[in-house]
């Protein structure tokens, strides 16, 4: 009996030892997956170290004060890796920022969730969503908000140069958990530029993490000092108490862009006199290129490429090659003779030009006698002072669509343009990090001296061949 207990028992042990490994295994295995989605141990091997994190990135998710969770929604098959593992990496910095792998086929019920509790109806079948209940709001992030370009000056194009997974989350992350983010009102009640209009720029400002609105004075609606407020293009005129709360506003240090095209009304006196507190007064008639200075426009003396003017605002663009615009019809400006609390500086200046009423436009562009010439403001800057020390800055341009039209976003440094004008003038801190983008493309691999590799390729089968010869002629022999 006791013989065959032992035997039983050899039989058992290798069985025991199996289930052992196994579970010591599937223990070991379950211990380094919770330490690595804790700590984000692993290596990072991904296509040039996309899912390795900066220092600013820790920072910011370290001073996290809301949770946050983002919903990456791929399509079965076609999951972004180095997404996924950046995701891991940053939920393993801080317990406030969680993310959940989701597709439209399993719960397709996830995109009406989050619009209709969002209110963001641009959730699509591959993208990402962060979401931060504590301050209601969401960002959506998709393929495209991923790649970082710049203008090719000889293909007069947009080129893809870089990868920019991490900026665009973390400027995501910032928007939607901070308590106060910059904010761009639009004035309307006055015939100004409609949402259909303005629809590309509104799109282009919610990207670059601008909260954008109306405003209806009229209406009742609130504007503070720290909106930057946008005046659109107005077809019809203020009333005096919306003028006077206008001035209340840029008393207390509200700034404002301002655009009026060719084609608006010339006379809106409440409007200009908003602008004359400004240091501006607008021109009537339009712009029209002398067809001898083949450098101010393209194609039609009435598509202007103006010259970008050095100021604070413009010196960026000017310093990376950013000036290439073209305004398709503009109206001249001026800076108000004898104001003392302005100090106005050109932003945008036409080349040789001369204005040309619109009732003589709609028969001729030639130059007739009697045409103002020379070379005309058609974008201003002003920083104005207050009577009780305070100051305001505000922009006019003379074309509105240099701003709003995608297609010259496309071809020119319009956004640019837009944007830093935004940033300059938005009296709130521009959620813009200093996050290199990763390189778009694989680097070749270099060898400073490859003599020794070289070497070593040569002598392995040479090495080889050398131990197989006396082996070979021994069995040879043999036979």
């Amino acid at each position: 009996m006791r013989h065959a207990m032992k035997l039983a028992g050899k039989r058992l042990l290798p069985l025991v030892l199996v289930a052992a490994i196994l579970a010591l295994s599937a223990l070991a295995v379950g211990v380094m997956d919770h330490l690595e989605q804790q700590h984000a141990l692993r290596a990072d091997f991904s296509f040039n170290s996309i899912t390795t994190q900066s220092e600013q990135t820790r920072q910011v998710l370290r001073g996290l004060r809301h949770p946050v969770h983002a919903y990456a929604i791929a399509t079965p098959g076609m999951e972004d890796q180095a997404l996924l593992g950046l995701l891991n990496r940053m939920a393993a910095e801080s317990a406030l920022f969680t993310y959940s792998r989701e597709n439209l086929i399993q719960n397709p019920m996830l995109v009406n969730l989050i619009s209709s509790a969002l209110g963001d109806d641009q959730v699509s079948a591959d993208s990402l969503v962060l979401v931060c209940e504590a301050t209601g709001r969401t960002r959506v992030l998709d393929a495209y908000s991923f790649l970082a370009q710049s203008f090719d000056q000889d293909a007069q194009a947009f080129r893809l140069t870089g990868l920019a997974y991490e900026k665009s989350i973390v400027e995501a992350l910032l928007y939607v958990t901070l308590d106060k983010v910059p904010r761009v009102r639009i004035l309307s009640g006055h015939g100004e530029l409609g949402q259909n209009e303005t629809a590309h720029m509104e799109s282009f400002l919610t990207g670059h993490h601008f909260e954008v609105g109306r405003v209806n004075l009229l209406a009742g609606d609130e504007l503070l000092p720290e909106d930057l407020l946008m005046i659109l293009s107005p077809q019809k005129d203020l009333l005096q108490s919306e003028l006077e709360q206008l001035r209340a506003f840029t008393r207390q240090g509200g700034n404002i862009i301002i655009t009026s095209d060719y084609g608006d009304p010339d006379s809106l006196p409440h409007f200009d006199a908003l602008y004359r507190l400004m240091g501006f007064e607008r021109k009537s008639g339009i712009v029209i290129a002398e067809g001898a200075d083949l450098s101010a426009y393209i194609d039609n003396p009435l598509f202007l490429t103006p010259y970008m003017n050095m100021t604070e605002p413009t010196a960026a663009l000017i310093g990376g090659g950013q000036t290439r615009l073209r305004l398709p019809g503009a109206r001249a400006l001026s800076v108000v003779e004898g104001s003392r609390q302005a100090l106005v500086d050109p932003l945008l200046t036409s080349g040789q030009a001369y204005l040309k009423p619109l009732a003589r436009a709609n028969e001729t562009l030639s130059h007739e006698e009697g045409d103002e010439q020379g070379q005309f403001d058609l974008a201003l800057l002003s920083d104005y002072a207050q009577p009780d020390g305070s100051r305001a800055r505000a922009m006019i341009i003379g074309n509105s669509a240099i701003l709003m039209d995608s297609w010259l976003h496309e071809v020119t440094y319009g956004a640019q343009f837009l944007l830093h004008m935004v940033n300059y003038l938005s009296p709130g801190e521009p959620i813009q990090l200093d996050i290199a983008p990763r390189a778009l493309v694989r680097e070749s691999l270099l060898i400073d001296q490859p003599a020794l590799p070289v070497l070593v390729l040569i002598l392995m089968p040479a090495l080889v061949l050398g131990l197989a010869i006396p082996v070979l002629t021994r069995r040879a022999r043999r036979q």
